[in-house]
């Protein structure tokens, strides 16, 4: 009679880059690690990508209006992005990673996944493991944090425990007292939309859902949504790591040299600058060759609020962009145009096992 083997626990880490554009900027000019500085423009249009964490104490943050971070730190050093570089240094970093395990998943320019579970460097150890490469980024001059459990959700929310340059590990048979005590704002997918839904509804924390019927969250969030936080909240992730992502979405977005008051202002900028971009980084000579699984149109306005809307659709059409920024505008409540954003999002092979619960 055979008996069957246990099935071998799973050893998911999540390594995020601390600040990694600041990072990088410090290694070119090692002078302003003791200053305050951001990386993005500090003029009248500009906005923070990332800022170092002396900026931060002021309380500069990404996506932050250059003129706010300056009133917040007015001895604030701007230094302009070079996303060429960061590419470089993003590589290097997926290079040392490669020399752990085959299995690593870039999931930004600064996220890491990698599946330890067959790891042999240090008995097997996947927090030994992690720490011996935490000490080589920090060696680099590029420190990261880390997060490490069984799955990819719980490790990417771990990563963010003891930020910067530190890891958190949440044994398997914690995920479940760990979830339930994270606030909803914390699980990946979960955006401003939704946890307003879940709020409203009495859902607050990975507990009270873990407690609800499916049904109860499928009628807030519909019926793929609210299967998928369940499954979440429950410790269920079976995502792998995988090597070769597949590009999820495409599209262009352009910060307007001036705000746009008019829709046909809009519309004319859509039509003459940002579709043609589009239709070349899909790469199709025609819009009917381009098989989608949505398109969407995103304006963000003077005050730095956006809006987004989407709309299903099998083949790219320039008309529904047209028709999604007429929508758009609508709710603009008399603002001002500063950004103007259109993307189709492609078909996904691995889409039943996405986390997508942006109602946005």
């Amino acid at each position: 009679m055979s008996t069957q083997q246990p099935k071998e626990v799973r050893k998911i880490a999540l390594l995020d880059l601390d600040a990694f554009f600041a990072s990088a900027e410090i290694l070119r000019q090692p002078g302003l690690a003791q200053r305050p500085f951001a990386v993005g423009g500090g003029g009248e249009r500009g906005v923070v990508a990332t800022a170092n964490y002396i900026a931060r104490q002021f309380g500069v943050r990404s996506a932050m209006s250059g003129i706010h971070a300056r009133r917040l730190c007015p001895e604030l050093t701007f230094v302009p992005p070079d996303h060429g570089y960061y590419r470089q240094l993003s590589n290097q970093v997926h290079q040392l990673l490669l020399q752990y395990t085959d299995l690593v998943e870039p999931a930004s320019i600064d996220e890491f996944y990698l599946d330890l579970t067959a790891n042999t460097h240090y008995h097997g150890s996947a927090s030994i493991t992690m720490e011996s490469i935490r000490h080589q980024l920090r060696r680099m001059g590029l420190p990261g944090s880390a997060g490490i459990s069984n799955q990819k959700m719980v490790a990417k929310i771990a990563s963010e425990e003891n930020k910067p340059d530190g890891q958190y590990v949440v044994e398997p048979e914690q995920v479940l007292s760990y979830i339930a005590q994270l606030s909803l704002k914390r699980i990946p997918g979960v955006g401003p939309r939704s946890l307003e839904r879940l709020n409203y509804a009495g859902f607050f924390t990975g507990r009270d859902v873990q407690q609800a019927r499916i049904a109860q969250l499928q009628d807030l969030l519909g019926d793929k949504a609210g299967w998928l936080l369940y499954q979440r909240c429950q410790g269920i992730d079976p995502r792998p790591v995988v090597t070769e992502r597949v590009r999820k979405s495409i599209g262009v977005e352009e910060t307007l040299a001036q705000d746009f008051s008019q829709l046909r202002q809009v519309e004319q900028f859509i039509h003459d600058e940002l579709l043609p971009q589009l239709l070349r980084r899909l790469r199709v000579n025609q819009w009917q060759q381009a098989h989608i699984k949505n398109q969407t149109v995103k304006l963000k306005f003077h005050d730095f609020q956006q809006t987004t809307v989407s709309r299903t659709i099998a083949t790219a059409s320039p008309s529904l962009f047209y028709q999604l920024a007429r929508e758009a505008w609508e709710r603009r409540q008399q603002r001002r145009v500063r950004l103007i954003g259109i993307s189709v999002l492609l078909p996904d092979p691995d889409d039943a096992l996405q986390l997508e619960l942006e109602l946005e």
